[in-house]
């Protein structure tokens, strides 16, 4: 692996203009960040009420090499947060009558092994499959890949392809395995005639205007401002982190905390997909038995002391990503790192109760 000797300099905090910014909730982010040195990389928070930003800052290093500081602006790679537009863009599909939930996954994609036969694209989308992920398959397999080896989608299909049983029976229980959303970026692909990427792209990041946001499938692509991922290096100091793998739909989402925001505000104005977009992402699904789970289209239905909240985390090489949603307050928060010892979606619950309103004892 490449790596980065450790250099002492002053990566300066880039904070944008925020409107009517809280004193008590800069403080409290800037404290919950406080590790985020300059000469270390760092984080990227937005918080938001509706459409008006209440904190937006960057702390750290996007580039330790280049001494170049983390800003607003800064692309990350949101890794498992992605899960949500492979949804949202499955979801376009069944409401143009291009495909149906309840489909049988080995219609779609026919390469599925024979233990699959029962398993349809909802259970892929909640995680009741069965399929073994196939990150774990390709690195324990007889290849070993490691993350930072060259691996396609055909690399990834071809694992699962050997699978001879599943985990559980379709739809008795939830299990998270990257497998189902990899799989749907698949169906995505055969339903629509076109990549996820460029799907994505069409439906979902450029009406919305998230001119930052793109379905990263090429490792050798560049990307403006991308933030790159650091860990820290046995003998001190930090080295970089990084992958090439080129799957989708479970990841490899790359944008910003702004554009993240735009996504968010979509929940609530239904640019896209409408009212039927947003009631099928606004639930949590069940079981086959009608058991309820946690888990929805790409999203993380929770408990905030109280009050009812929608997430997703991500991570992938040393990047973390969470996005926090409390639809009741309009709130939301967004927390994009390049190190692999921040805790964003621990981060994300903290400034959400700064800004929460105190539960009455």
């Amino acid at each position: 692996m490449l790596r980065l000797r450790f250099v002492a300099f002053a990566c300066f905090a880039v904070a944008a203009a925020a409107a009517q910014e809280p004193e008590s909730l800069a403080v409290g982010v800037d404290r919950l960040l406080r590790a985020a040195k300059e000469d270390a990389p760092g984080a990227v928070v937005l918080v938001a009420r509706g459409d008006t930003v209440l904190h937006q800052k960057a702390y750290g290093c996007a580039d330790l090499e280049r001494r170049v500081p983390l800003q607003p602006k800064s692309v990350f790679d949101i890794g498992s947060t992605s899960k949500q537009f492979t949804a949202a863009c499955l979801l376009l599909l069944q409401q143009e009558g291009k495909l149906a939930l309840r489909d049988a996954a080995k219609k779609h994609i026919a390469e599925l092994p024979t233990c699959c036969a029962g398993v349809t694209l909802r259970h892929l989308m909640l995680h009741t499959s069965g399929i073994p992920d196939y990150i774990g398959l390709m690195a324990g397999g007889e290849h070993k890949h490691d993350v930072e080896d060259k691996t396609t989608p055909d690399d990834a299909l071809q694992a699962i392809a050997k699978v001879a049983q599943l985990e559980f029976a379709a739809g008795t229980k939830w299990a998270y395995s990257n497998s189902n959303y990899f799989l749907l970026s698949l169906v995505v692909e055969r339903a629509s005639g076109v990549s996820l990427a460029e799907f994505a792209q069409q439906r979902i990041f450029g009406p919305l205007g998230m001119a930052s946001t793109h379905v990263h499938v090429d490792c050798t692509q560049l990307v403006p401002d991308r933030a790159f991922s650091f860990t820290r290096a046995a003998k001190g100091g930090w080295r970089w982190s990084f992958s090439n793998w080129e799957q989708a739909g479970d990841g490899a989402v790359m944008t910003t905390v702004a554009d993240l925001h735009k996504w968010s505000r979509n929940f609530t104005t239904g640019q896209v997909g409408g009212d039927a977009l947003r009631a099928a992402m606004g639930e949590p699904g069940t079981l086959d038995d009608g058991s309820k789970i946690d888990y929805g289209a790409g999203l993380v239905f929770l408990d905030l002391e109280g009050t009812p909240a929608i997430s997703h985390s991500g991570a992938w090489a040393s990047y973390r990503a969470e996005l926090l949603r409390v639809p009741s307050a309009d709130l939301v928060v967004v927390c994009l790192c390049n190190r692999d010892d921040l805790d964003p979606a621990g981060m994300a619950r903290k400034i959400a109760r700064l800004v929460l309103p105190a539960k009455k004892q």
